[in-house]
């Protein structure tokens, strides 16, 4: 059997309520009332699943009445339509302001009023999917998370026990450099559940150090492939920045560097002043990018190579966007792309 949504009316008028009643009966349980505070209590015992609200009312106006509902926190993403005999812009725009979702004006057409509430109860009941989905997303990714963590840990354990037992091979290599890229999977995967709730202090980081451990984190995948890694610096200097943030915006470049380049390439990595700018380059000899306007969409992956989940960019221009790291990309087809971060945002002024 078919659930019937409920309507809540609140109007000081008995006879709107009526009318109003008459219209929805049919199609949907209805509860009223002509009092503001009483129908504000009801609400919180039963929660409606929509709300038709007056505005001209006495004691409490309907605009007080909507932003009181918004404060409850069970009913505060339920749908409010006002209906009202204003029809001027000014009540419409503080309609909407304070809340609402809809604005009916009297006197009420039956079909127009019927199709409003319809077409919000559809709009409210796909936000609660996409909300519910949402929320399963976040335990599945933390459940992956965690089952990733201590096989990631053995695996790369017994690896290094191994080679010291047997001696190097290029398997073990494999191994390591695969242990490394889930690992930066883990990262990000990491950042993208916590970034809400974690506090991320900043502090000067100087960054060609920095580069220089994570070049020496990312040197067993780029042997995989057998890519040489150049290093060169002009300036050195420090940022003002959060250490795991920075990391993501380097762990990602690098790995996509090497996942994007030929075997038997090379990646170059500079950081200098240029044209009075603190930059960092990455420039691969690589398979270019295909559509470098959508490469930070969330989940876009380059056709030529599909692996990975497709978010390291976009957390990558997140974090960019949240710092003023300017990003430019220079590219061509089979020959290769530089990404050029402009940190200049980020170095104090007593560096520059």
């Amino acid at each position: 059997m078919t659930k019937k949504y409920t309507v809540l009316l609140i109007d000081d008028k008995v006879e709107n309520l009526k009318y109003l009643s008459n219209i929805l009966e049919k199609q949907y349980d209805i509860r009223a009332s002509t009092n503001s505070q009483s129908a504000i209590n009801a609400a919180k015992l039963l929660i409606p699943d929509i709300i038709l609200l007056d505005i001209n009312m006495p004691i409490i106006d309907g605009f007080e009445v909507c932003k009181l509902l918004k404060n409850e926190k069970k009913l505060k993403e339920i749908p409010i339509i006002f209906i009202s005999a204003f029809d001027d812009i000014t009540h419409k725009i503080e309609a909407f302001e304070n809340g609402g979702v809809d604005y009916i004006t009297k006197p009420f057409e039956p079909k127009e009023v019927l199709a409003r509430i319809k077409t919000q109860l559809d709009i409210f009941n796909s936000q609660r999917i996409i909300t519910n989905l949402l929320k399963q997303q976040d335990l599945f990714i933390k459940k992956i998370m965690h089952e990733m963590n201590t096989p990631m840990s053995i695996i790369s354990l017994n690896a290094d026990s191994l080679e010291r037992k047997i001696g190097p091979a290029i398997e073990f290599e494999s191994i390591k450099a695969s242990v490394k890229t889930l690992s930066s999977i883990y990262g990000d995967l990491s950042y993208m559940i916590k970034k809400e709730s974690r506090v991320y202090e900043k502090k000067n980081i100087n960054l060609f150090n920095f580069i220089s451990t994570r070049i020496i984190f990312f040197d067993e995948i780029a042997t995989i492939k057998n890519i040489n890694i150049d290093y060169e610096f002009t300036h050195e200097f420090d940022i003002h920045v959060n250490e795991y943030e920075l990391e993501r915006i380097i762990d990602n470049a690098l790995s996509n560097a090497i996942k994007y380049s030929k075997e038997n390439s090379n990646i170059n990595i500079f950081i200098g002043l240029e044209e009075n700018k603190y930059v960092l380059q990455i420039k691969d000899t690589g398979v270019g990018i295909e559509n470098p306007d959508e490469i930070f969409l969330p989940y876009y992956q380059q056709s030529s190579n599909n692996s990975g989940l497709g978010l390291g960019l976009t957390i990558v221009k997140e974090i960019c966007d949240k710092y003023d790291i300017k990003i430019s990309i220079n590219t061509k087809k089979d020959v290769g792309t530089t990404f050029i971060y402009d940190f200049t945002s980020l170095v104090e002024e007593n560096e520059k």
